[in-house]
């Protein structure tokens, strides 16, 4: 990054968050639909859910989140309750 933070004003510094929430809502969109799909390991699970977990600021990507989390928590409810008890540590007061 070429650009000193200091000299950005927050309209760029929000458009930035914008576009990085985009990329990441691209990039998730397609695993959680074809991990949805199909019947994955825990540890897959848990291995997608936790890189989620770091994107989980924006609605979009907390219900992708959401997604995955009601569709494997008959499979592995310790593993999924573990990740929203994460996620409540990051994002709730």
């Amino acid at each position: 990054m070429s650009e000193d933070i200091k000299d950005l004003d927050i309209n760029t510094i929000v458009e930035r968050i914008q576009d990085a929430s985009e990329l990441s809502y691209d990039y998730y969109k397609p695993l959680v639909d074809s991990i949805i799909a199909e019947k994955a390991s825990e540890k897959e699970v848990e291995h997608l859910l936790d890189h989620m977990l770091d994107v989980c600021h924006d609605d979009r990507m907390l219900h992708l989140f959401k997604k995955v989390c009601r569709r494997y928590y008959s499979l592995y409810p310790e593993m999924i309750a573990s990740e929203i008890l994460a996620y409540k540590e990051w994002y709730e007061d």
